[in-house]
């Protein structure tokens, strides 16, 4: 190899680096003196079934950093991994910087997925299909995108675990967060909408990958 060309690899690879540097959670380790990690999950949770949510009557608050974090509803999901979207910039990435769309119920079946074409862009999740293998209302109420919150290191270290087509079992809270600037960010707490502010902003607390 020539001595113009490999300077330019290298130059390339400097700058990949730069562009693209390594996914971190800043707040992990804090976090995980603040949350406590539940023993398991519970027996009703299946990738066959909507994911399970107890609001909270009192919701706690968690500060970490200039963050308060409210712990708004119980959260436990066993999922189908539709697409991953990782993020190194901006306010949310300090928080979250994985995104998981997941499916359940008919929207965890291969031959279903199959016949949707999934997109994640901007924190967003986009679908779109040539004709329906199940009713819309069946794509929209049995799959999210969630903006995962790591509460610990392990957890951290698990969710980069995930990728498109791996089975993902999770629980935490689901939480709205404030900063003391002003800057907010609100959960879902349903399956059923779509949209801007559809996506459930998800404190994972515990995480196993499959």
């Amino acid at each position: 190899m020539n001595k113009p060309l490999l300077l330019v690899l290298v130059l390339l690879t400097v700058a990949w680096y730069l562009w693209n540097p390594a996914l971190t959670a800043p707040l992990a380790t804090e976090l995980a003196t603040l949350v406590d990690e539940p023993s398991g999950f519970s027996p009703g949770v299946s990738i066959r079934r909507p994911p399970l949510q107890s609001n909270l009557d009192n919701p706690a608050v968690v500060e970490v950093g200039e963050y308060d974090l409210t712990l708004i509803a119980d959260f436990q999901i066993e999922a189908l991994v539709l697409g991953r979207r990782d993020y190194r910039r901006g306010d949310e990435a300090t928080l979250s910087p994985i995104d998981l769309a997941l499916g359940w119920g008919p929207m965890a079946r291969q031959e279903v997925v199959d016949q949707i074409d999934i997109r994640q862009r901007g924190r967003f999740y986009f679908w779109e299909v040539e004709s329906y293998p199940i009713e819309r209302s069946a794509i929209i109420g049995n799959s999210a995108n969630m903006h995962l919150i790591p509460a610990s290191p392990a957890v951290f270290g698990e969710l980069q675990r995930a990728d498109t087509n791996s089975q993902v079992r999770l629980r935490g809270f689901l939480v709205n967060v404030e900063r003391e600037d002003g800057w907010y960010w609100r959960t879902s707490t349903n399956r059923t909408d779509s949209g801007n502010g559809a996506c459930e902003l998800f404190l994972v607390t515990r995480a196993e990958v499959f």
